[in-house]
């Protein structure tokens, strides 16, 4: 269809998905102009109702087609992202379904911003996906994530977690970002297109968090590793080993084959479950081994959120089940 406000608004264009013929409201974000049904915003939206109920000036307020024109400040495509997962329910469906983060950023910052609680809470639902509650549910596949997200994307976690302070998403998403993302990635940001749109989008963490990244991917590769790799090599011999000269040397060679992969993999996954296949220790060295490995990974995980001046697990857990709820 011909821009029906080309004159009015010269230069912008009209969101094709989101112009309804029959609709009651026409809102102008930066270059995209929607028409809208005002009357579900208002009922969805507290925000919404309050602005709809403004008296307009005595000769009526800037109209088109007998709708009144509300301009916003959001971002285009965030607007675009909350408009249709109002509109369309197959467009941001509750998880299990999966969806992304350019669209989960847009439904959180626009419901939230202006008070739609069911959208803000399915974003919220979706983003927790990707927040384990225990060492062993990171180390296991992704397979239950709704947010499909890409390494470097943690960066972006990290961002949206603290302009809503949802620090329940900050340790895995801090921890993630140090592991994923290069130092200077950290340190100046990076650029991201979103919406099909020809200009980048740059996305950065605050100062806090940049020094928290940098201190930590040198503490977490030295330190880190040693002491989940610690299993390797203490105790000396396990009591009751069936062939302890080659339990040793198995257990050297597992150890030094993981000094390769220091520097490159961190603390939670630098042993992976295959691993155990072809350690080739006694059957009585194997539980040992597995059991102080898992509590090693347990006591790094419990004092993961500290690394990054956060509360501990506990408090976060109820700040989790608090935001979810609501």
């Amino acid at each position: 269809m011909d821009d029906p406000l080309g004159f009015a608004f010269p230069g912008c264009e009209v969101a094709q998905s989101l112009w309804f013929n029959d609709g009651t409201l026409i809102v102008h974000a930066g270059t995209s102009l929607f028409r809208v049904y005002g009357g579900l915003l208002a009922e969805r939206s507290p925000i919404f109702h309050d602005m709809l109920q403004i008296p307009q000036p005595p000769g009526g307020g800037e109209t088109f087609a007998g709708c009144p024109i509300v301009h916003l400040s959001d971002d285009p495509h965030h607007l675009k992202c909350f408009f249709l997962a109002l509109f369309d329910h197959e467009f941001f469906p509750p998880s299990p379904a999966t969806t992304d983060f350019p669209t989960l950023c847009g439904v959180l910052r626009v419901s939230t911003k202006y008070q739609v609680d069911s959208l803000r809470k399915r974003a919220l639902c979706h983003l927790s996906s990707i927040v384990t509650s225990t060492a062993a549910e990171y180390r296991a596949n992704d397979a239950g994530e709704s947010l499909k997200i890409d390494a470097k994307d943690w960066l972006r976690v990290v961002v949206l977690a603290r302009d809503f302070s949802i620090l329940w998403v900050l340790p895995i998403a801090l921890y993630r970002t140090t592991a994923y993302c290069t130092a200077s990635e950290i340190f100046h940001g990076i650029d991201f297109h979103d919406g099909g749109g020809a200009t980048p989008m740059h996305w950065g963490m605050n100062p806090d968090d940049q020094v928290l990244c940098l201190a930590q991917a040198r503490e977490l590769t030295s330190s880190g590793v040693s002491a989940a790799m610690d299993f390797c090599l203490n105790p000396p011999s396990t009591p009751g080993c069936l062939t302890p000269p080659h339990c040793m040397r198995r257990r050297l060679k597992a150890f030094r084959r993981i000094e390769g992969r220091r520097g490159k993999l961190f603390p939670l996954k630098i042993w992976r479950e295959k691993d155990w296949e072809g350690i080739g220790v006694c059957e009585v060295c194997m539980p040992a081994m597995r059991e102080a490995h898992s509590a090693a990974l347990e006591v790094f995980w419990e004092g993961l959120p500290a690394r990054f001046g956060l509360p501990e697990w506990d408090v976060l857990r109820q700040m989790k089940d608090s935001d979810l709820a609501s």
